[in-house]
């Protein structure tokens, strides 16, 4: 089933640079993962202070701009708009929740088993790479394939990689591409570009974390940190809670919603 590419001199580059790219990427989301697992839950209560300290700041902005005015504050329309302005750090904030939920889950298998799977989406890419066999993006059938094949190996399923192959196989069989000829236009470019997404993946976070994870040192310098910034959202918290608090005892009238 191995796919014939004769047009292009550099092609044999050009594919390592991309089996290359995708094992980084792969790095990169274990990274992320494990740093979730380890910082999570301290980052979960840092930005939950922080989104309780922002909503409590317009709170307070609400309440000051109706006592200006001599108004009432009418809670109910104040609630109704806090929420809409409040709706995409809850959303970030759901995400954390779920991101962090997920990496509690994740699990770590053996070298022998990582060395499988790279095996086995190596040989799947030569086959079945966008990048490399162009029909795959033109063919629902293979991209579906070549989708699950991604989320396999991102998350170290070698039972899922192994059936992906033979799936693989059996599909290109059935199309009819067995063996094809491809030409990668404007190849040199393409080397290039894929090299310098290699360089920024290398020196970019997420890929980074797993420096920072190897050093015990750091970690416990990343934990003391997040403990400090813990401490101060939530001194900040009380703060304005004794600002909402004065200002409720200056006479003003409040509107609250019925039971």
């Amino acid at each position: 089933m191995e796919i014939i590419k004769v047009r292009n001199a550099d092609y044999a580059r050009y594919e390592e640079l991309l089996l290359e790219r995708d094992s980084l990427r792969k790095e990169a989301y274990i990274a992320h993962g494990m740093y979730v697992k380890e910082f999570g839950d301290l980052i979960l209560e840092v930005f939950e202070k922080q989104v309780a300290c922002i909503r409590k700041k317009k709170q307070i902005a609400y309440y000051q701009r109706a006592i200006n005015r001599g108004e009432a504050i009418n809670q109910i329309e104040i609630d109704a708009l806090l929420a809409k302005e409040m709706a995409d750090y809850q959303r970030q904030l759901d995400e954390k929740i779920v991101e962090n939920d997920a990496a509690k889950s994740m699990t770590e298998i053996s070298e022998l088993d990582v060395l499988k799977i790279r095996k086995i989406y190596r040989r799947i890419a030569k086959q079945l790479h966008p990048d490399i066999n162009p029909m795959t993006g033109k063919t629902p059938e293979l991209m579906e394939l070549w989708n699950a094949v991604q989320t396999a190996y991102r998350c170290n399923s070698l039972e899922d990689m192994e059936q992906l192959e033979l799936l693989t196989s059996s599909a290109l069989k059935s199309l009819g591409m067995g063996e094809m000829e491809i030409e990668v236009p404007d190849i040199g470019q393409k080397i290039h570009d894929v090299e310098e997404e290699i360089s920024r993946i290398r020196n970019t976070d997420p890929y980074q974390y797993k420096f920072l994870l190897e050093d015990a040192d750091a970690v416990k310098e990343k934990k003391k940190d997040l403990e400090e910034q813990k401490r101060s959202w939530t001194q900040y918290e009380q703060e304005l809670d004794d600002i909402t608090e004065s200002l409720l005892k200056s006479g003003v009238k409040i509107i609250w919603a019925m039971k």
